[in-house]
């Protein structure tokens, strides 16, 4: 390790680390725990009179596992034998990592085997076994009160350990019912399974419980039915203390310690799977979500209450489907069925529908047909209209269940829309403008593959003899006989087409109304008042910040990782398996930190290149948090908490918000927040802000509309000149209904923004050849480049972009994954600062990153790693103070350390404000307005947790 790379042992300590002696042998720090645990140098310690509780008077402590096979069991007789043969005997410490992979077994000890439970301050209980057990941490149900220190002491049978008491334990299995209990007694207190009897019922058998018994009456080994489930008449009980006084529910465990078998996990799943399903919350979850996917997207609650209620019963309005709980045909029929849904004529009640719904529509109702009647033949739609089946970039979903436009009032959601943007709408209005010229295929950007024609396929259903029974039939199967009002204005589209194309130009404008993308009653109201937008000022001085978000949780202890110091061995002691060699990192130094040198992932070689020119810098330590917490704080409560830790939307919320105690789309992204404080503010900068990673909080403020543009480029109407009248005739007619007035709100934005925005990026060229290899994180920084190069063009002065590589949820093999991430990213940032440089720019522009949390420093039996907190973070710029670590690097890295949120997890010291502060400072903020744009900075010390302007740039 350490030690021998730099020619320490515990021989010559007093002349190579004459720190050991005070930092490490006696030091009560906890952080120097992990030494005097590992008996390192305890011999030398003793011997200069530092040295650990324990004398050392029979010389050296000598451990050895001895084993003819890796995990072989032996009596006692024989350990005890084998440990004399070697002039050793038995002892009471429990090796780790000492071979024969005993870790997680019990193995023989001259001590009386006993468990210990520690109980925390809060009530919630963890195994005294080992280090790992330790840290898990969980809720158990007690009998009464539990032990708690007091004055430092704990009740007869625990010792005080910390803040906590750690207990003897025994348990005990004892009857429960004496006879058969009502539903609600077995539900609450029954905990235990029982396989099904095979013998028939003997208590109660016409009963909602019914019993089942060997002997004449209730006893320990009678089993309860309830609904085909089977309960044990018995209960577990975990007894603390010398008088067992204290007492839980002895919980669950499917997977033993030692000699897990796959039917245990099976088991361990299956359980959890019935939790779930049954669980109390599962049937309004449920229907709340299948009202959104079909009906509304802000259903009333005694909406819901009916679905969830049909889903418990199996029943709805009388009529009887299984009768069972979980029955889909009810709670479908009950989705359907119910007023709220036949009848949707109040201004919120209603959706947006989703893009490949839309699609599919329109070609069974106008009878698509292959020429050869085969399979339908389409590409996948992923990157064009947002959705395609199976191609879900997360596990949740296409869109966020919660996603409310800005526009909307509070409390109310839109979920569909977050996928509605710009560059999406528009391939959707290009794709079926295809198909319905064209046929299903490749021309005039259509969703099909290569055909000779350019149709695979056609759409079949003809127009009628007459007008008006062609518009009617269109707003039949096309939006439900919806259309209204606006059949007058599908008579004059039709009656002012080219002859050969009026009834083709007629589906297009039915499909453009906003009857066919929403649900609900239209309820139009007159027209639309038009905003005229003015032509961009004169420019200044142009700053630029680009976010570049890590999607999934990044595991950022393994980008930046101290090398040749104490600190390191901790690494390599906690990350275990996924740790990194220090002979494969790039190495780099910095000044006021626990470690003097540091290394950089080895796929992230331009960091290193950077970091060495003063053009990239690193910002430990940092993460969400309301206000400075430590791990008291954290485990005892004493200080403000982020909602919902660890969870990948609430965290992904909370790090593109700054207000991680409630982060919610109302906040609004701190980019955002930041363009309108610049725009609003006494300089009142030109300020724009956009995504080039769909729609995001970050770029979006209250009064700044982040502009949505994708890796392509601007996205153009294919039919522009055909279709500008029609859309603008739809697009004028204001309406009462949220969904249908958004919907044609956004459209008519898009378009006007995308017609200029094209114009100056056309005009822009960039200075470099730019290739990206196919990398999308690089077509994304590319558009960006673009985007610069047209800032002039735009009058900008003050530009913020939003981009995103996701893939960082490492669960498995973060080693792989991480290395392939950082590929991606390495040669995307190459490209980005060459162009920037070239344009001559790179001073004026800044590049962070963010992700949803970091990552477990411990690794999981997938060699993987799990949710967690602090991470570490990039800063590229050409005007930045780099080849520093801003922030002070965790001064250890162990479980019980100061830092430590159990499990592997760290607390961050710093926020995110601590690099987004002199950012906002260097764009131009006002003191002024701090508040409004960080609205927990009061919450920090501005010399302690903020890195100052001057700190952070030249």
């Amino acid at each position: 390790g350490w030690m021998d790379r730099n020619g320490i042992t515990c021989e010559n300590a007093n002349t190579t680390w004459k720190g050991m002696f005070t930092q490490y042998c006696s030091n009560p720090d906890s952080s120097s725990d992990w030494f005097r645990d590992g008996k390192y140098c305890e011999l030398a310690c003793w011997e200069n009179g530092v040295g650990y509780s324990e004398g050392c008077s029979q010389g050296a402590w000598r451990g050895e596992r001895v084993c003819s096979y890796d995990m072989e069991r032996v009596s006692l007789a024989t350990a005890a034998a084998r440990c004399a043969d070697r002039g050793l005997e038995l002892c009471a410490e429990k090796l780790e990592d000492y071979g024969c992979e005993y870790n997680d077994m019990e193995v023989w000890t001259p001590e009386t085997c006993a468990y210990e439970v520690i109980v925390h301050p809060d009530g919630m209980v963890s195994s005294n076994w080992t280090a790992k057990t330790r840290q898990n941490r969980f809720s158990v149900p007690w009998r009464g009160n539990f032990p708690v220190v007091t004055s430092g002491q704990c009740p007869d049978g625990c010792v005080a350990s910390g803040d906590s008491c750690s207990c003897a334990m025994e348990v005990e299995t004892r009857q429960l019912f004496s006879q058969t209990p009502s539903k609600a007694d077995l539900l609450q207190s029954a905990k235990i399974g029982s396989m099904p009897p095979t013998g028939a019922c003997t208590h109660n058998c016409q009963g909602e419980v019914r019993a089942y018994s060997a002997g004449a009456g209730i006893d320990m080994n009678t089993a309860f039915e309830f609904k085909g489930a089977f309960y044990a008449n018995k209960e577990s009980l975990v007894k603390l203390g010398s008088s067992k006084s204290f007492a839980f529910r002895n919980p669950p465990a499917f997977l033993p310690s030692v000699f897990a078998q796959a039917d245990d996990a099976l088991r361990e799943v299956e359980a959890l799977l019935d939790h779930l399903f049954h669980h109390p919350n599962t049937p309004v979850f449920i229907s709340h979500r299948l009202i959104q996917r079909v009906t509304a997207s802000n259903p009333s609650p005694a909406y819901v209450q009916a679905v969830a209620e049909a889903f418990r019963s199996g029943t709805y309005n009388g009529k009887v489907y299984s009768g069972l709980y979980g029955d889909l045909s009810a709670t479908t029929a009950a989705v359907l069925l119910h007023p709220e849904a036949r009848s949707q004529s109040s201004p919120t009640n209603g959706a947006l529908r989703e893009p490949i719904v839309k699609l599919l529509h329109i070609m069974r109702s106008l009878e698509y047909r292959d020429r050869s009647g085969r399979t339908i033949l389409m590409k996948s739609l992923i990157d064009l209209i947002g959705q395609w089946p199976f191609e879900a970039e997360s596990v949740f979903n296409f869109y966020s269940a919660e996603f409310k436009p800005d526009a909307f009032p509070d409390g109310l959601v839109a979920p569909e829309f977050e996928i509605f943007t710009g560059p999406k709408a528009i391939n959707w209005i290009n794709g079926v403008t295809s198909l319905i010229d064209d046929g299903l295929g490749e021309c005039r950007r259509g969703f099909g593959t290569y055909a000779r024609n350019c149709s695979n396929g056609a759409l079949h259903l003809g127009e009628l003899e007459c007008l008006q029974p062609s518009i009617d039939q269109l707003d039949l199967l096309l939006t439900g006989g919806r259309l209204g009002q606006s059949k007058e204005m599908m008579k004059a589209v039709y009656q002012e087409a080219d002859g050969a194309d009026r009834y083709k130009t007629l589906q297009k404008a039915v499909i453009l109304t906003p009857e066919f993308h929403t649900l609900g009653a239209s309820l139009p109201q007159g027209s639309q008042t038009r905003t005229a937008v003015p032509p961009p000022a004169a420019s200044r001085d142009y700053k630029a910040m680009v976010m570049l978000f890590l999607n999934g949780g990044a595991d950022t202890f393994n980008m930046l990782v101290p090398i040749n110091c104490p600190l390191y061995e901790e690494y390599h002691q906690v990350r275990k398996n996924v740790a990194l060699l220090a002979e494969q990192l790039h190495g780099i130094s910095s000044a006021d930190q626990p470690c003097a040198e540091f290394g950089i992932h080895p796929e992230l070689s331009l960091l290193k290149e950077l970091y060495d020119a003063g053009e990239a810098a690193f910002a430990a330590n940092i993460g969400s948090l309301v206000e400075e917490l430590d791990r008291e704080q954290f485990l005892n409560g004493g200080a403000a908490q982020c909602a919902n830790l660890f969870s990948h939307s609430d965290q992904q919320r909370s790090a593109q918000t700054l207000k991680c105690q409630s982060a919610t789309a109302s906040s609004r992204g701190a980019g955002g927040r930041m363009a309108d404080a610049l725009a609003g503010g006494p300089q009142g900068f030109n300020t724009m802000s956009f995504s080039v990673a769909g729609t995001k909080i970050w770029p979006q403020g209250f009064d700044t509309v982040a502009e949505v543009i994708n890796e392509r480029g601007v996205v153009g109407l294919e039919q522009q000149k055909s279709l500008e009248t029609v859309i603008d005739n739809i697009t004028s007619v204001k309406h009462g209904n949220i969904y249908c007035e958004e919907y044609n709100k956004q459209l008519s934005q898009t378009l006007q923004f995308n017609q200029e925005l094209g114009k100056q990026i056309e005009k822009a060229d960039l200075q470099t050849a730019y290739a990206t290899e196919n990398i999308d994180l690089s077509k994304q920084l590319q558009q960006v480049a673009k985007l610069i190069a047209s800032r002039q063009g735009r009058g900008a002065e003050r530009d913020f972009f939003f981009v995103e590589i996701g893939g960082f949820d490492t669960h498995r093999s973060v080693a792989r994954e991480l290395s392939r991430k950082f590929q991606h990213v390495n040669k995307a940032l190459a490209t980005f600062v060459n162009e920037l440089k070239a344009q001559q720019i790179f001073e004026s522009t800044v590049l962070i990153t963010h992700s949803d949390f970091g990552r477990t420093l411990t690794p999981n039996s997938g060699a993987g790693t799990d949710h967690a907190w602090a991470g570490n973070h990039i800063i590229i710029g050409g005007g930045i103070n780099g080849g520093k670590i801003f922030n002070e690097f965790p001064s250890s890295l162990l479980g019980g350390s100061q830092q430590d949120a159990g499990r592997g997890r760290i607390i961050p010291q710093y926020p995110w404000e601590s690099v987004m502060m002199p950012i906002g400072q260097w764009m131009g903020l006002d003191a002024s307005q701090y508040s409004e744009v960080f609205p927990n900075i009061a919450n920090f010390n501005m010399s302690k947790h903020i890195i100052g302007r001057n700190q952070l740039f030249k």
